[in-house]
């Protein structure tokens, strides 16, 4: 009896598992919904077969179940188990066996067709849930896809750029290379002619030293005289200037280049220089008489105003002498003349004399007065004399200072451009030039003197006539 109780408990327990188990789902129907939620008991074993037969039209699971035995299928009352015999229990357990199997059997193929249907609502949600993100998703796609293909397209871009400016650098080291190879060559080009110029160069210096040297040697075997002629008609050379305006002309007017002997064109310099040579020593003359007719005429005219001014005092004195006597007169009651010279000389005489005068002593009188006249005039023309020997001084001075600054000059120049060699010899010759120089300086610094005497007996014979 305690068997057929806990067979009959075990049935019930089944049926009720069965039955919960048997719950129709949702998506049945077509509702997706959360697909775990569970409808109320069913309200018949037919309703049920119906939407399992429904279901397997739907196509999703096809299976069956066998309405008849879930119908015939009851469990009796308790009160029933116990009145029935042993074989009926036996059948009934039997028959609780086959359903509980087909019931096993009905469990694990609803387990399945829920998880299947389980798997298909995770898929249906996800589609959902992406239909439903799909604008968004969407733009954002296209969006990153825009940025994607600007991303590419400025890729590109700054390829081909750095391709180009490639391309562009490799150009441009090419030309500055060639460049600096076409500057490398100019430079060794220069650099050659450089050399080339400098050796030129050195060769004028010496030239030019040794031309000098010469020159130097020429001019210390002239005289004073003749160097002062020279220096006074010498070109103007300078660092810009390297000839006079005489040899420029004959040099571009000249036509017979590479001849050894002398040229016409030369002849003429040489006489144009010749002849510019004599009228400067004619302008020279001229400016001096020029000056010495101003020093004469400068003389006459201080000896005049000189003589002018002492007879106009002896003048004052006799006009004073001749009103002072006047009045004397008029206080006499006398009327005298005019008080002629010889009356003035006897006045002056004592009055002890004045009885014993004859005309000799008056001659000899007159004769005295001229000569102190001419005395006068003679010191007038030594003091012309003396001025102008001062003049000749200043200007002998000055001529001498410049041929030493001449001098000075040619012995740097022949220090600067003559060899350490050339320069002892150069010493040598300008010693010699100056013993040379030395016995003529003393007629040319005499002459000047005898000048002024000559101008002086010019000028006492002019005075005297």
């Amino acid at each position: 009896m305690e068997c057929i109780s806990q067979v009959s408990s075990d049935l019930v327990q089944m049926q009720r598992v069965s039955e919960a188990f048997s719950l129709d789902d949702d998506m049945v129907d077509g509702d997706l919904g959360d697909g775990m939620s569970f409808c109320g008991l069913p309200e018949s074993p037919v309703v049920r077969a119906g939407v399992l037969h429904c279901s397997s039209q739907a196509g999703e699971m096809t299976w069956r179940l066998k309405t008849q035995q879930r119908v015939s299928w009851r469990l009796p009352r308790c009160a029933s188990l116990n009145d029935l015999s042993k074989d009926e229990l036996k059948d009934r357990l039997q028959e609780a066996s086959e359903v509980i199997d087909v019931l096993c059997c009905e469990l694990e193929v609803a387990h399945r067709y829920l998880e299947g249907k389980y798997q298909a609502l995770k898929i249906l949600q996800g589609k959902a849930i992406l239909d439903k993100a799909t604008s968004h998703t969407k733009s954002l796609l296209q969006k990153s896809d825009e940025r994607a293909k600007a991303l590419e397209k400025e890729v590109n871009s700054l390829q081909w750029e750095l391709s180009f400016s490639q391309v562009q650098m490799k150009k441009a080291e090419q030309s500055w290379e060639q460049k600096y190879n076409r500057m490398v060559s100019e430079n060794q080009s220069v650099t050659e002619s450089l050399q080339e110029r400098e050796s030129e160069i050195q060769l004028l210096r010496t030239e030019n030293s040794d031309l000098s040297r010469q020159c130097l040697e020429l001019l210390s075997m002239f005289s004073v005289r003749e160097q002062r002629v020279y220096t006074g008609t010498k070109p103007q050379c300078s660092a810009e200037r390297h000839a006079g305006v005489l040899e420029l002309a004959v040099l571009g007017a000249c036509r017979c280049p590479g001849v050894v002997e002398a040229c016409t064109c030369s002849r003429t310099a040489a006489a144009s220089r010749k002849q510019l040579i004599q009228l400067q020593q004619e302008l020279d003359a001229q400016r001096e008489r020029r000056e010495e007719a101003w020093m004469v005429a400068d003389a006459f005219r201080i000896a005049f105003e000189q003589q002018l001014r002492k007879r106009s005092d002896h003048f004052l004195l006799l006009a004073e002498n001749n009103i002072l006597k006047s009045h004397q007169c008029k206080a006499e009651g006398v009327k005298s003349p005019l008080i002629d010279v010889r009356k003035r000389l006897r006045g002056l005489l004592p009055p002890g004399l004045e009885l014993k005068m004859t005309d000799e002593l008056l001659d000899s009188l007159y004769k005295l007065l001229d000569l102190l006249n001419d005395k006068e005039e003679a010191l007038a023309h030594q003091r012309k004399v003396s001025i102008m020997l001062a003049h000749s001084a200043e200007e002998l001075q000055r001529q001498l200072h410049l041929d030493s600054q001449c001098q000075s000059a040619g012995a740097l120049e022949s220090n600067a451009h003559d060899p350490p060699g050339t320069h002892s010899q150069s010493e040598q010759t300008a010693a010699a030039s100056q013993a040379q120089r030395q016995p003529q300086l003393s007629p040319c610094v005499t002459d000047p003197p005898s000048a002024p005497s000559h101008t002086d007996n010019q000028l006492l014979c002019h005075s005297s006539h």
